[in-house]
């Protein structure tokens, strides 16, 4: 099928290159409904511009065609308008919703020579004109897709040569961007922006017929990075800290274990376990490591975006588990007048320290380290209280972080 024209406003009866000339009457003015769409005359049928016009169709655009002889065209009613006499003609040709006609030859200047030509290849029938826009196929970008580069393939395809363009409809601001011209297709790469990209396509034929298909997909194309895993080294109970930073996290997950008993997975709750501040996610997690108490363990972590871009920890950390609390077996105090004498008896392989607080007699918060070593499982410390009543709580840690507790009260008067 031939192609169509571009749109036009003005409409006009003549003959095309000194052939031959139909003579039109005035029909927005003649109490006939000539396009048969139940509306006659000027102003009721919205394709009159005036009483005078010459056609109650609206106007869908030129057309610059080549005829041969015997080629005609026909309006709505089916009656011949024009009909070409001569071995070659060329006309100027103004479509209608109601038919085609011809008109000024000037209409048609800068539009293709032959537009279209008669619907049977240029030999005798009545000529056919398009009047429809290309069919537009996008093969790539695929709608809903995420893409983790942001040079991204243009598969495009059309049914008819055309100009293929395309805008952003969230940050183009109006402006097209050609794809190819008079073409039938384009498969080449384009760059796209970080983030939802929102892309209206559009096809345009040589008539000017045009055809629209808007698609969005999503590019991340940033790499999620580690910032920091901890602990990095010495011991662990369980608790765990992990910084990175992606806009797009999809999965966070640790993998530890040692040869024996085997490697596990825990995958850490983005949105539960991790705070975002500053474009930084801060996230604090706890893995039941009781079946490695004892054991030296490795851990590494593994983030994925939603494109599916992965980055792992840049090292494999080694640790030492211990899940067990301190014991405690005894806690004594001795009072000599405003001193006292604290001795604390404990069992821990990997002892920490051992700390103290209470409230002093003015309503403030005391506190301070009792001991950070011990000598034959004793921790040993005197302190000096004002007359009063205290009780006072002794805190027992490990080295890697698990506690016991325990509190002893007396006066000193």
């Amino acid at each position: 099928m031939a192609t169509l024209g571009i749109l036009i406003v003005a409409f006009a009866v003549v003959l095309a290159s000194a052939v031959y000339a139909t003579h039109i009457p005035v029909q927005c003015n003649d109490g006939a409904d000539n396009d048969l769409d139940e509306k006659i005359d000027f102003p009721t049928d919205n394709g009159c511009s005036s009483a005078l016009d010459n056609t109650e169709s609206i106007t869908l655009g030129y057309a610059h065609g080549c005829l041969t002889n015997g080629d005609e065209l026909k309006d709505v009613f089916g009656n011949t308008n024009y009909q070409c006499n001569a071995n070659s003609c060329i006309a100027c040709v103004l479509m209608t919703e109601a038919g085609n006609w011809t008109t000024l030859l000037s209409k048609c200047n800068n539009l293709p020579p032959c537009g279209f030509n008669d619907g049977n290849g240029g030999v005798g029938g009545n000529t056919t004109i398009d009047s429809q826009p290309p069919n537009l196929t996008i093969n790539n970008p695929i709608e809903g897709r995420i893409y983790n580069s942001r040079t991204v393939l243009l598969d495009l395809k059309v049914d008819e040569k055309s100009d293929i363009y395309y805008t952003d409809l969230v940050n183009g601001r109006g402006r097209w961007t050609r794809v190819c011209s008079d073409c039938l297709g384009y498969k080449r790469t384009r760059s796209f922006g970080e983030g939802l990209n929102s892309i209206q396509f559009k096809a345009s034929d040589v008539i000017g017929n045009t055809a629209y298909k808007n698609i969005s997909f999503f590019i991340d194309s940033m790499k999620p990075r580690i910032l920091r895993e901890e602990p990095k080294d010495g011991f662990t109970s369980g608790d765990f800290s992990i910084q990175f930073s992606e806009d797009n996290p999809e999965r966070l997950f640790m993998t530890y274990g040692d040869v024996n008993p085997g490697f596990n997975v825990h995958e850490i709750d983005i949105d539960n376990e991790c705070q975002l501040e500053r474009g930084r996610y801060y996230c604090d997690t706890h893995i039941n490591l009781s079946g490695y108490d004892g054991h030296e363990i490795l851990y590494w972590v593994t983030l994925t975006d939603i494109a599916g871009t992965q980055t792992d920890s840049k090292k494999h950390n080694g640790l030492d588990v211990d899940t067990t609390s301190p014991v405690i077996n005894s806690l004594t105090n001795t009072i000599n007048k405003r001193y006292v004498n604290f001795v604390v008896n404990v069992t821990e392989e990997n002892f920490d320290e051992a700390n103290y607080s209470y409230i002093d007699t003015n309503g403030r918060t005391r506190e301070g380290r009792l001991c950070s070593r011990l000598k034959d499982g004793i921790c040993e410390k005197k302190l000096s209280f004002r007359p009063g009543h205290f009780d006072v709580s002794i805190q027992v840690l490990d080295k890697a972080g698990n506690s016991v507790g325990q509190v002893t009260s007396f006066d000193v008067v």
